[in-house]
């Protein structure tokens, strides 16, 4: 018997390696309030690799801090344990992926150039409406992640869909058309199963329909908001700054009903002005998308 692409795509995610133990260990200490410094750094230090990864990216403009972190220790000092369990799960889930990467290089390059470039807007605007930018950051850079997952288990089946979807906002119909699940339900399922943090699980299950989420409908908002950034980012749509209002209204009504619901600014000066922020972190904070996927 066939079976469904759906069903594909789900044993896919059943057949999964693991997450690394360090990437394990630090959802499982930074979950907990009575974890210490001393845990987390016990849970890092033994992979080398992510230790660099922590450092490069302690020391980029990302933070800008004022003085260089030369040691893990003053890195989870400095940064806290939420910035370095996000900075741990960007990188594992990139290297988890790392293998369809060398084998589709072009293609994911522009996957992964869009996901930086949602992770950098999501960003900006978390930073406005006062949640956490280093997780709207992961969860902007990861908030596509089922595609790969797709790409991996339907092959060919999918590339065309891959290839479309950085010049469109609607990948998720057509998928659900096509093979009866979409790529935001496939992350969640993929990330639910490696145990990520729930806003995060949320925020990947929801980017295209915040008022489906129950516990974190502003941060869904917030990444489905990047999204359309970094579409009209990637794909050098000349739109006049008067036009982004009229665009919002109509392309994620979801997101404007959330950010009411908040009792949040939503005008055209404000687009604006995330729009001529992104241009220049996308030009600053380049270096972090080549640590994560070197």
């Amino acid at each position: 018997m066939t079976l469904k692409p759906s069903s594909t795509i789900l044993n896919q995610i059943d057949a999964f390696p693991a997450l690394p133990s360090t990437v394990s260990e630090v959802i499982s200490i930074t979950g907990n309030p009575e974890s210490s410094a001393q845990d987390l750094m016990k849970a890092i230090l033994p992979d080398q690799a992510m230790c660099l990864t922590i450092l490069k990216i302690a020391n980029s403009a990302f933070f800008g801090l004022p003085r260089t972190v030369s040691t893990i220790d003053k890195a989870v000092m400095v940064l806290g344990f939420n910035e370095i369990k996000n900075i741990v799960l960007g990188k594992a889930v990139f290297n988890s992926f790392r293998e369809v990467y060398r084998n589709n290089r072009e293609l994911i390059s522009d996957f992964w150039e869009h996901s930086f470039i949602t992770g950098l807007a999501a960003k900006i605007i978390a930073e406005e409406v006062n949640i956490s930018p280093s997780e709207s950051f992961i969860a902007g850079l990861i908030h596509d992640i089922g595609k790969l997952a797709m790409l991996i288990s339907l092959n060919s089946d999918y590339v065309t869909i891959l290839e479309s979807s950085s010049a469109q906002l609607k990948t998720h119909r057509t998928e659900q058309e096509l093979f009866t699940i979409s790529h935001n339900e496939v992350g969640y399922r993929l990330l639910n199963r490696w145990l990520f943090p729930r806003p995060l699980l949320t925020a990947i299950r929801c980017h295209h329909a915040p008022l489906d989420s129950t516990n974190e409908p502003l941060l869904s908002a917030v990444i489905q908001m990047a999204d359309l950034f970094s579409h009209l980012h990637c794909n050098a749509d000349d739109v006049d700054i008067s036009e982004l209002e009229t665009m919002f209204d109509t392309v994620i009504p979801d997101a404007k009903t959330v950010w009411y619901d908040y009792n949040l600014e939503w005008s055209e000066s404000l687009f604006a002005r995330w729009k001529q922020e992104l241009l220049v972190s996308s030009d600053r904070d380049r270096a972090i998308l080549t640590i994560i996927t070197s």
